[in-house]
């Protein structure tokens, strides 16, 4: 496949939506259809997961990841109520079409995790061609470094690793997909990364896990890793997940009504967010990361907004006012800005409460184009954003 987005027609009976499990924006596709979806070549056999755009006027328009798996019965596609972003047609019933496209560069693994994995894989013994160049850390303004120092790593440990790593041969890192467990056997509060279940790197069954943007010290986690096949789990569901190549991480299902645990980690969710991994051993050894507890769904917080009848007049009014976006942009920067200066000042570092107040308004202003309400930051630190942009704040 080609960066290019891909798109592809067929009948919209290959389409169902399936029972929720928790997690957002992440379904599943049958490999035998996903394959002859993109041609049944070796690309096509390797892929794990695909970022689509998918519209089935007789079910809605869908977006987020599908993972790939031979475990399906019925329609090859199955989607998750969290992906669905627009509701069937009204008139749907005379319309049997679905078209699906994938997002450029929204094949899994990515080209770089190809070649991680080959790294990764004692039995390959090819050598990594002299282009690759995997993203790497940066001392001096990076988030990941700044995070692991707010999580009681020693700077030296930091400043080593990321010296070490610049060699490939001593990476221990990568940025991987979240997906859905498409076996459902996955021990709660677990993820499985593909390609990584029988190396040596995995001895120590955890791994440390963020996404981007990380500007908070609870933005990190330290997750229990599947290294072994749990109790529960079939052997033909094992035997499968072993062969799968290195390039996402499997997210276990939360318990009925709790928080998923990609939720737990930056806030993230399924539907392509890349989420920075990290098995070094010595930042492992010594990072303190806050421990995860079950939090129920906040089912409050979900219906506080309610969109009017006019939504998509409305959504339209918003994103075409140029203005607004512009100062909202500018808000989010500067909120970044005076959030790290506030952790850089302070003993606290990022546990700073200033810094954590004006992380959440950060977050908050990421969210703006899809809400458009005011962002929450307390009255003492309103001062620090600039006059204009202030009459888009409110007092928490």
């Amino acid at each position: 496949m080609t960066k290019k987005p891909a798109i592809f027609f067929f009948k919209a009976s290959a389409v169902c939506i399936i029972e929720d499990d928790g997690n957002d924006g992440c379904g599943f596709i049958s490999e035998v259809f996903l394959q002859n979806l993109l041609g049944n070549n070796k690309s096509a056999k390797d892929t794990l997961a695909i970022q689509v755009r998918l519209s089935v006027p007789s079910l809605g328009f869908f977006k987020g990841m599908l993972m790939r798996t031979p475990f399906l019965t019925g329609p090859p596609i199955k989607l998750a109520p969290s992906m669905r972003k627009v509701k069937a047609s009204p008139i749907s019933n005379v319309d049997d079409r679905a078209c699906l496209m994938i997002t450029q560069a929204g094949r899994c693994p990515s080209k770089d995790n190809g070649y991680i994995g080959r790294m990764l894989n004692p039995y390959d013994k090819r050598s990594l061609p002299k282009s690759f160049c995997p993203k790497r850390l940066n001392k001096n303004s990076e988030m990941i470094p700044r995070l692991f120092r707010a999580l009681n790593v020693e700077t030296i440990t930091v400043d080593e690793y990321i010296k070490k790593s610049m060699k490939v041969i001593h990476l221990n890192h990568a940025y991987v997909v979240g997906v859905s467990d498409p076996t459902g056997n996955l021990p709660t509060g677990t993820v499985f990364i593909s390609g990584m279940w029988d190396q040596e790197v995995c001895s120590l069954e955890r791994i440390f896990i963020t996404r981007s943007p990380c500007i908070q010290a609870t933005d990190g986690r330290v997750v229990p890793m599947v290294i072994h096949k749990p109790i529960s789990m079939p052997q033909e569901h094992w035997d499968w997940l072993k062969k799968l190549p290195f390039g996402v991480i499997i997210f276990s299902k939360p318990v009925p009504g709790m928080k998923p645990l990609p939720e737990h980690i930056a806030k993230g969710d399924l539907d392509g967010d890349r989420y920075f991994i990290c098995w070094n051993a010595n930042i492992l050894n010594q990072v303190c990361a806050d421990p995860i507890v079950d939090e129920p769904v906040d089912i409050g917080e979900e219906t506080k907004y309610i969109p009017s009848n006019d939504w998509l007049k409305e959504a339209q009014s918003l994103m075409i006012n140029a203005i607004v976006i512009e100062e909202v942009e500018a808000l989010t920067g500067k909120l970044w800005c005076l959030a790290s200066k506030a952790a850089d000042s302070s003993d606290l570092f990022m546990k700073d409460p200033d810094s954590i107040a004006l992380a959440n308004a950060f977050n908050q202003a990421l969210e703006f184009t899809k809400h458009g309400r005011k962002i929450q930051l307390p009255y003492h630190l309103h001062s620090l954003v600039p006059v204009r942009l202030q009459k888009h704040l409110c007092i928490v």
